[in-house]
C-alpha cells in the first residue's frame, strides 16, 4: 500500500489560510455537483476503451450512418467484437441503430460526443507532432 506523506500533501496546498472572493465569486454554483460529476465520468468511461474510441471517432468523421460490416472493415475488427462495443455504446445513449432488412446502421446521437472525440484526436495529433 502506498502511503502519501504529509510533505507531499503540503506541496499542493496553500501555506497560509487564504480566500480570494473576487476569484471564487464567479465560480459559485457553476462547479459540477455529484450528479454532474458522475455523468461526466460516465461519458469519459464510454470513451475509455480504445476500441470504442475508434468506433466513435469513425462515426464522428463519417458523413452518414455506417453498417456494422463497413465499420469492421475500416477498423479491422471482427463483427462479433464490434457488435459487443456497439451494444455498449447504444446502451449508454452514444449511438443509435437503424435496421434495414438484415443490415444494421449506426450513427452518433450527440454532436457534443462527436466534438469531444474529434477534439481529443486533434490534441493527440498535436502532442505526437510536437514531440
Amino acid at each position: 500500500m502506498t502511503q502519501v506523506f504529509a510533505s507531499e500533501i503540503d506541496a499542493h496546498t496553500c501555506s497560509v489560510a487564504c480566500l480570494h472572493p473576487e476569484t471564487i465569486h464567479p465560480l459559485l454554483g457553476r462547479s459540477l455537483g455529484s450528479y454532474g460529476a458522475r455523468a461526466v465520468g460516465d461519458l469519459f468511461a464510454t470513451l475509455a476503451d480504445p476500441s470504442r474510441a475508434r468506433i466513435v471517432h469513425l462515426l464522428a468523421i463519417s458523413e452518414r450512418a455506417l453498417c456494422v460490416c463497413d465499420i469492421g472493415l475500416v477498423l479491422g475488427m471482427s463483427v462479433s467484437a464490434l457488435s459487443h462495443q456497439l451494444r455498449f455504446l447504444n446502451d449508454r445513449g452514444a449511438v443509435e441503430r437503424r435496421k434495414v432488412g438484415r443490415v444494421v446502421f449506426y450513427r452518433l446521437i450527440d454532436q457534443h460526443l462527436s466534438d469531444l472525440v474529434l477534439g481529443a484526436a486533434a490534441h493527440v495529433a498535436e502532442e505526437r507532432d510536437g514531440a
